[in-house]
């Protein structure tokens, strides 16, 4: 990374600020994994990694609940009994595209996108839990709708 720019996101007046302190995961096999792929070992590709990773699990996880539905007669009524949200709500999830991070004096925020802030319900009911715990592994923060969880 620039040192320049390390230095505007990590620093605030002599203190540099590590946005992975709070972290509880396995950095030995993040930057094993970003090795194997040829990334670059910044801070900034550690945090996208492990951010676009969570993504990605839960893409799966949407898919999963779409497989798992495919021979149910009523998809949103099976949905709104299990998942408390409707069959068309999960499939309109798109995790990848529709959640974005960002540094900010030194933390990683996560957040919905401002053109699909209208999913956040749908977004808690489905992977609140599971978003949770990633940000309780990470020590990155959530914010929902100007909040942070």
């Amino acid at each position: 990374m620039n040192q320049s720019l390390y230095n505007a996101v990590f620093c605030v007046g002599e203190q540099k600020i590590d946005p992975f302190a709070a972290a509880k995961i396995d950095f030995d096999r993040v930057i094993g994994d970003m090795r194997l792929g040829g990334y670059e070992i910044t801070s900034l590709n550690v945090a996208e990694f492990i951010v676009l990773h969570w993504l990605d699990d839960m893409r799966k996880k949407k898919n999963d609940i779409i497989d798992a539905t495919s021979g149910v007669d009523n998809r949103d009524a099976y949905c709104l009994e299990k998942f408390g949200i409707s069959f068309k709500d999960i499939d309109a999830l798109e995790p990848t595209t529709d959640i974005e991070w960002d540094l900010k004096s030194g933390q990683v925020l996560l957040f919905l996108g401002s053109e699909v802030q209208y999913k956040e319900d749908a977004y808690m009911k489905m992977f609140g839990e599971d978003l949770q715990k990633f940000c309780q592994d990470t020590g990155f923060i959530y914010t929902k709708l100007g909040e942070a969880i």
